[in-house]
């Protein structure tokens, strides 16, 4: 999974030379590609925009934006665009001030500059001291390219001043670009300490910074239906990163995952927990049923797996797998038989193991009389209440077992809860 990155900030020429005053170096006042610097009164004169994101900036006419500028600050109406009060009192003359955003070089940049709004959730105030600003990298920490974000450095500064430049290039992020796995010693890419929490060590995240089709499928919904449930690991390195190695079902290799991702989730019965984190599980590589690859562990980073696929023995004449019986709920031990499973392991039913299907059914017995149902494997003990169930238009080795009983549901596998 990966995570994309603000790209393409304003790029603002340089400035003319104004008139001598006390607002620029040496008691110059410079003159940016916005105009002469505008205050006080001149600038509570214009109509106020960037309420909506707490930013403070003013409507400037568009005659009077440089080119460059015009695709990426906000309209205010046909005529007019919102600009930062921070570039309208320079003229945009004046570089913004440094910060340091995940442990690289970064500026100072108004929240009214749409894609520093878009990504507020990412970054950090740092040393910024404007209301509204916040510390945007100049190195993109995910793939060590420029964000555009620090050209301001040098491109906002008055004619006369562009001397030979001697500013050092922005320092990279922290992160080494030639490895894949994310420095456990760099800040994290996003702090998912200020997003909203989905589950344990999981936040949600906007859909659209997952920009795989393939990873955000597998990915749980928060309750905001525009964001996902992601796990911290994977926010924290921007998706670059190596799943722990644990030992899973049938003593087969895994990879810890968090238990937020749904199929996961859907599985949790089955996996243990073994050397993981609290809020994950060891998931095969290989489906113990089949042997098909889980991908489990061939996310981001992953070499793949060190060890061929295990899987569960057959028993019930190939109609089920021997399951530990340590991966069965407790409540669901006393439905299963040993059949020919070794005695540390009990025989699952391959459609319960697959979650399905259950296809429905209808039968008629003397004790039940005409009932519906869904079709189970007669692999299942059903004990003494089994002789009150029918096949009914079930396949053969199979039985209809009520969805219902006296009013109440039995809890059968596929029934409506």
């Amino acid at each position: 999974m990966r995570v994309t990155w603000l790209v393409g900030l304003l790029v603002v020429a340089g400035c003319e030379m104004g008139e001598i005053g006390s607002g620029g170096p040496g008691g110059q006042t410079c003159e940016g590609p916005l105009g002469p610097p505008i205050t006080g009164s001149a600038l509570t004169a214009m109509p106020a925009c960037c309420a909506a994101e707490q930013g403070q900036a003013h409507c400037l006419s568009n005659d009077k934006l440089p080119a460059e500028l015009k695709g990426f600050v906000e309209a205010c109406d046909s005529g007019s665009s919102c600009i930062p009060d921070s570039f309208l009192k320079t003229g945009a003359s004046e570089p913004p001030k440094t910060c340091t955003a995940f442990g690289g070089d970064g500026v100072c940049l108004s929240r009214c500059i749409p894609q520093v709004a878009m990504n507020a959730g990412l970054l950090r105030a740092d040393t910024c001291t404007g209301a509204d600003e916040l510390c945007v990298p100049c190195i993109s920490p995910l793939d060590n390219k420029p964000t555009g974000a620090c050209e301001l450095l040098t491109l906002a500064q008055c004619v006369g001043e562009d001397g030979p430049d001697n500013t050092p290039p922005p320092s990279a992020a922290c992160d080494d670009p030639s490895t894949c796995n994310y420095e456990a010693s760099c800040a994290p890419v996003i702090d998912p300490s200020a997003l909203t929490s989905c589950g344990a060590d999981a936040h949600c995240l906007d859909a659209a910074l997952i920009t795989d089709p393939a990873q955000a499928a597998r990915l749980g919904k928060c309750t905001d239906q525009t964001k996902l449930c992601v796990p911290d690991s994977f926010i924290k390195t921007g998706g670059k990163f190596t799943a722990a190695t644990c030992t899973s079902v049938a003593g087969a290799e895994g990879r810890c995952l968090s238990k937020v991702l749904p199929d996961v989730a859907k599985q949790a019965d089955l996996l243990p927990q073994a050397s993981c984190a609290a809020s994950e599980l060891c998931t095969p590589c290989f489906n113990p049923i089949d042997g098909t690859s889980t991908g489990a562990c061939n996310l981001s980073c992953d070499t793949g797996p060190t060890q061929p696929p295990k899987t569960f023995a057959s028993c019930c004449s190939a109609r089920a797998k021997c399951v530990p019986a340590t991966a069965v709920p407790d409540d669901q031990e006393d439905q299963l038989e040993q059949d020919t499973c070794g005695a540390a392991d009990l025989c699952v039913p391959n459609e319960i193991l697959a979650d399905g299907p259950f296809p429905a059914c209808n039968a008629n017995s003397f004790i039940l009389g005409n009932y519906t149902g869904v079709c189970l494997s007669d692999c299942l003990d059903f004990g003494i209440q089994g002789v009150a169930l029918a096949r009914g238009n079930c396949q053969a080795n199979y039985k209809c077992a009520p969805c219902t009983q006296n009013g109440q549901p039995t809890g059968a596998p596929g029934c409506p809860p």
